[in-house]
């Protein structure tokens, strides 16, 4: 619903991320792209008002982060996380490989590290300058 909400707002680039089951505080992480500041202002606004229209008495509250930043807004519904940010903010912080590369991270985390060969390594001592 919530993503069907973006689009009808005309959010961009619409990434939706399923957090690690080790992250207690969120469920879900959405990224989107606004097109000014005014369009982000109102895709948090509209969002909120849907989530009070929809909410129930066990739902968490609602959130604002952002509210006098030109170019990123957060929203924190508990389950769900929706950062609202300009294309050259999206861009800056890259959001969505600090969520997605975690896994790709242990994994090289894994890979034994290579050394150079013996012969490689030269020793500043041995090195003859020639003038």
């Amino acid at each position: 619903m919530v993503v069907s909400v973006l689009r009808q707002e005309n959010a961009t680039d619409v990434c939706v991320i399923r957090a690690p089951a080790e992250l207690k505080y969120t469920d879900h992480v959405i990224v989107v792209t606004g097109s000014s500041p005014r369009h982000l202002t109102a895709m948090a606004e509209f969002l909120i008002k849907v989530f009070k229209f929809l909410r129930r008495d066990d739902d968490a509250h609602v959130r604002l982060e952002g509210r006098d930043c030109d170019d990123w807004k957060c929203i924190d519904f508990g389950p769900l996380v929706i950062h609202l940010m300009l294309q050259e903010c999206r861009e800056t912080y890259e959001l969505e490989k600090l969520w997605t590369l975690r896994s790709y991270d242990e994994q090289l985390a894994r890979i034994p590290q290579e050394k150079l060969p013996t012969d490689f390594i030269y020793d500043m001592n041995t090195i003859q300058t020639s003038v």
